[in-house]
């Protein structure tokens, strides 16, 4: 009996997100999404976004890091409430300690 080799797919982590944690990241990649001065929507937005929205949490390392780059930014907005500020350094230091350094494509 011989048996098929699984389909390449891109390896994916398990990012924890408390409902504020995922309120925050929804609202981060919509922004990026709806950004209407970008010439295409980012397809790592639009794939993160969806499986927010279906109650996944498994991100490749790419994701995760463009993610981690978005909520630097958006932390680092003088108009960025305090709480999702904080919100998103939580998640920003969950990637950190959860996926391995940036891929090459990031860096």
């Amino acid at each position: 009996m011989s048996t098929e080799p699984a389909p390449d797919r891109t390896p994916t982590n398990r990012l924890e997100l408390s409902r504020a944690e995922a309120w925050v990241v929804h609202h981060v990649v919509l922004a990026h999404l709806l950004d209407e001065d970008a010439d295409a929507q980012p397809w790592w937005a639009l794939e993160v976004a969806e499986k927010l929205e279906a109650g996944e949490n498994r991100f490749t390392a790419f994701e995760a890091w463009r993610l981690r780059c978005a909520l630097v930014e958006y932390a680092d907005r003088d108009a960025t409430p305090e709480a999702d500020v904080a919100l998103s350094v939580a998640v920003v230091d969950r990637i950190d300690s959860e996926f391995d350094g940036p891929p090459a494509a990031l860096c």
